[in-house]
């Protein structure tokens, strides 16, 4: 393990050394800071990568935390934003909102927290970092969310392209008539309890199953919306309360 963190402290080094735009420093450090949290493979994709948002506004959600973290993300560049405000255009804020598939740092709970008066945010992921701050509104759940998992005291549940945690989210609140926003990835997920291939047809099987589940539950007409200003060309889905 030793070796594996001087060889990937030495990366970082060159990697340092070899930037063009020197705001990537920042970055760097922070990755170097929590070497600890990623595996081997992450570290080497955010250190190759750390200056992708040169390139495109969508960039994968580990190097969007960091970039958040450290405060290199610009307003407009931020697809959280863009997330937050389809949130905030369709449903009340200042709800008990879940998150499903947080992440390693829970940024987007963050952000939501944030801008609420009111209401709580609870965040789900089995690798979430909790760290040492009290927000009494933002509570961390580093553990799996399922079709085991209770949401009773929720009023949305809401997720950002939680992959295979996606068809658990529509399913669990369209069988407790909750609220629900989530966008949507690429698809085509596939381990030993999860087998989609097929891109498109796993993201028709989803608009199926939340458009039956919000007929079902009568929680108003499934919706369907974009983040294409963010360079997102996947969908996101939610119910329209009539």
């Amino acid at each position: 393990m030793q070796r594996d963190k001087e060889y990937i402290t030495k990366k970082i080094t060159d990697k340092i050394d070899s930037l063009h735009d020197k705001k990537y420093i920042k970055p760097l450090l922070f990755i170097k800071e929590n070497i600890d949290l990623y595996n081997e493979y992450e570290l080497c994709y955010l250190i190759d990568n750390i200056d992708s948002c040169e390139r495109t506004k969508f960039v994968p959600d580990l190097l969007r935390q960091v970039y958040i973290k450290t405060g290199i993300l610009k307003d407009n560049e931020n697809i959280f934003k863009g997330f937050i405000s389809i949130l905030k255009d369709n449903f009340d804020i200042n709800s008990n909102i879940v998150e499903v598939g947080g992440g390693l740092f829970p940024t987007l709970g963050e952000m939501i927290s944030a801008e609420q008066v009111d209401g709580t945010v609870t965040v789900y992921d089995p690798r979430l970092y909790k760290d040492d701050r009290t927000n009494p509104k933002l509570i961390l759940k580093k553990e799996r969310f399922d079709e085991n998992t209770d949401v009773t005291g929720a009023d949305i549940l809401v997720g950002f392209m939680p992959c295979e945690a996606t068809e658990f989210l529509i399913r669990k609140a369209c069988q407790n008539k909750k609220d629900f926003l989530v966008a949507l990835c690429e698809g085509g997920h596939f381990d030993y309890d999860y087998d989609w291939f097929d891109e498109e047809a796993w993201r028709e099987s989803m608009f199926y199953i939340a458009k039956r589940g919000i007929e079902d539950g009568k929680m108003g007409r499934f919706e369907k919306t974009d983040l294409k200003d963010y360079d997102d060309p996947y969908p996101v889905i939610f119910n329209k309360k009539l």
